[in-house]
């Protein structure tokens, strides 16, 4: 199955509340919500397993790896327990205000190219780690322009 990333808008005053336990605003199954029938998925964005391939996207190449605001959306990985793979996951919480400046720097990403995502991940594909930036890009202007915060989790 894999690793994969969800997230969920929150109200705005949700996000305090959110800090202390993120757990009640993100659903039991955000697989089903992800991949469930269209007319029953809640808002959310699901980044499936290329949240990987967006935090290099997101980190700035400048010589000294200088994080993109952007990476605040991706930021993070499990922690593994034990030895069979076994994980805990991560969970994070945006304001409205963080989620307002990532909105306008993700969209000033711009798409990559195969060579450079193979270099991250050799099995990726730049088709697919841009089809994920886009849908991060949209979901993250939407939010804004609403005035959420979200909380996300990669488990």
């Amino acid at each position: 199955m894999g690793i994969r990333y969800y997230a969920y808008p929150l109200q705005p005053e949700d996000v305090a509340s959110a800090r202390r336990d993120p757990y009640p605003y993100i659903s039991d199954d955000p697989l089903s919500d992800a991949w469930g029938p269209e007319g029953d998925r809640p808002r959310m964005l699901y980044l499936d397993k290329a949240w990987r391939e967006l935090q290099h996207i997101f980190t700035v190449d400048d010589g000294f790896l200088r994080p993109r605001i952007s990476l605040e959306l991706v930021k993070g990985n499990v922690t593994p327990i034990g030895p069979y793979g076994a994980h805990l996951g991560f969970v994070h919480v945006l304001s409205p205000d963080i989620v307002k400046e990532i909105s306008e720097d993700v969209v000033l990403v711009e798409p990559t190219d195969d060579a450079t995502i193979k270099e991250i991940v050799s099995y990726s594909s730049a088709d697919y780690t841009n089809e994920y930036l886009r849908r991060a890009q949209e979901f993250m202007v939407g939010l804004a322009a609403d005035g959420l915060g979200l909380v996300y989790t990669i488990r």
